[in-house]
């Protein structure tokens, strides 16, 4: 495995193209293939290693990266969740959006029955744990589907 003349740039390699590859796509997961290679490839500077061994060392350790640090750096670059509860990617979009946004009560709100409020010039299905009157003014603390959570200004 000789390729670009090395075993330890080839590593080198493989992680940065797995990089650009997280930089370029959604989500977090490309990131930990690409410590994986370096880890290995840090382990081959230092060790002569099988390459059989080497790509074992890759698969395992891209796998417990991914499984041990993957919440972890979601929380680093996604603050939506750090303002309000957010549940997969179309509604981490809507949350950057409307998140903290004031919106005027359309339809009363109750604690136990959903109301209408007004975003953006859009009704929304609203939910709150206050009672709101129509024409209060409240603001978006989450947004879960198609009903989003607010609270009394």
């Amino acid at each position: 495995m000789s390729l670009f003349g090395s075993e330890v740039l080839f590593w080198f390699a493989v992680g940065f193209v797995f990089l650009v590859l997280e930089i370029l796509t959604p989500g977090i997961v490309f990131v930990f293939f690409g410590l994986g290679a370096w880890l290995v490839m840090g382990l081959r500077f230092f060790f002569p290693l099988w390459p059989a061994f080497q790509f074992v060392i890759f698969i395992v350790s891209s796998v417990l990266f991914l499984i041990m640090l993957r919440r972890h750096f979601k929380s680093l670059f996604f603050r939506a969740r750090a303002r309000g509860r957010v549940d997969s990617l179309s509604e981490r979009l809507v949350a950057n959006n409307y998140l903290g946004k004031e919106v005027e009560v359309i339809k009363e709100i109750e604690p136990d029955r959903p109301g209408v409020v007004e975003l953006n010039g859009t009704n929304w299905t609203a939910r709150s744990q206050a009672s709101l009157a129509v024409g209060q003014m409240a603001r978006v603390v989450e947004v879960a589907g198609l009903i989003i959570t607010v609270e009394k200004l």
